[in-house]
C-alpha cells in the first residue's frame, strides 16, 4: 500500500486566483465603453428585460436611449443627431424637448434657412433658441401644445422680457397667429397667474 500514487488534488485547488479585470479583458473583444447616447442597433436585442426596460430606457425617435443620459439639453440634442440631415435645424416640439426635457418627440421638425441669431448649437446639433421655439409654438401649435410650450419655458426660467424680441422678430411678413401668441404669453406670464406644478 505504500507504493500507491497520491490521490489527485480536489478540483480548483491547483488554480491560482485571477483578478476579475484580467478575466474580463480576456473574454471581452475590446475595451469596455459606457453607453453615453442611443444604444447601437444590436444592443437592445441583447439587453431586454421585461419590466425594467421602461424604467431605464426612453424611446427617442424609435431608438432606446438610457434615461439617465438625457439630463441636459446637449445630451438630448445628441440623441437626435443620428437622424438629422446635414445643415438641418431642429424646430417645433423636438426643439422644445431639447431645451426643457419631458416627453420625447415622436418625430422631427426641421428647418433649413434660419437666421443665425435664432439658432443655438447644443451637442453638435443646430437647434432653434428656446425663445423662438416658444413663440412659434404659441403662434401655430394646437392650443394644448401652445400652452404647454409657454409654461415649460416659464418653468425653465425664460422671462417675458426675453420673449419680446422673438415676438417682434416674427411680426414681419404677416405672420399668422402672432396676436394669439402675444395674448397667450401675456396671460401665462401675468403676475396673478400661478402655473401648475
Amino acid at each position: 500500500m505504500a507504493n500507491q500514487p497520491a490521490p489527485p488534488p480536489p478540483p480548483g485547488s491547483m488554480t491560482r486566483t485571477v483578478p476579475a479585470r484580467v478575466v474580463l479583458a480576456h473574454l471581452l473583444p475590446g475595451p469596455v465603453q459606457p453607453v453615453l447616447g442611443p444604444l447601437p442597433d444590436r444592443e437592445p436585442s441583447l439587453l431586454r428585460c421585461g419590466g425594467l426596460d421602461e424604467h431605464v430606457l426612453v424611446e427617442v425617435l424609435g431608438r432606446p436611449v438610457p434615461a439617465d443620459v438625457l439630463g441636459n439639453p446637449a445630451a438630448r440634442a445628441r440623441a437626435l443627431r443620428a437622424r438629422l440631415p446635414v445643415g438641418a435645424v431642429v424646430a417645433g416640439y423636438p426643439a422644445l424637448w431639447v431645451h426643457t426635457g419631458g416627453r420625447p418627440p415622436g418625430g422631427l421638425e426641421l428647418l433649413r434657412n434660419v437666421e443665425p441669431g435664432a439658432v443655438v448649437t447644443l451637442g453638435g446639433v443646430g437647434c432653434l433658441r428656446l425663445e423662438r421655439v416658444v413663440v412659434d409654438l404659441a403662434r401655430t401649435a394646437p392650443p394644448g401644445l401652445a400652452v404647454e410650450a409657454v409654461l415649460r419655458a416659464r418653468r425653465a426660467g425664460l422671462t417675458r422680457r426675453e420673449l419680446e424680441p422673438a415676438l417682434l422678430a416674427r411680426r414681419g411678413g404677416g405672420m399668422r397667429g402672432l396676436r394669439r401668441a402675444r395674448r397667450l404669453i401675456d396671460d401665462l406670464y401675468a403676475p396673478a397667474f400661478q402655473a401648475p406644478t
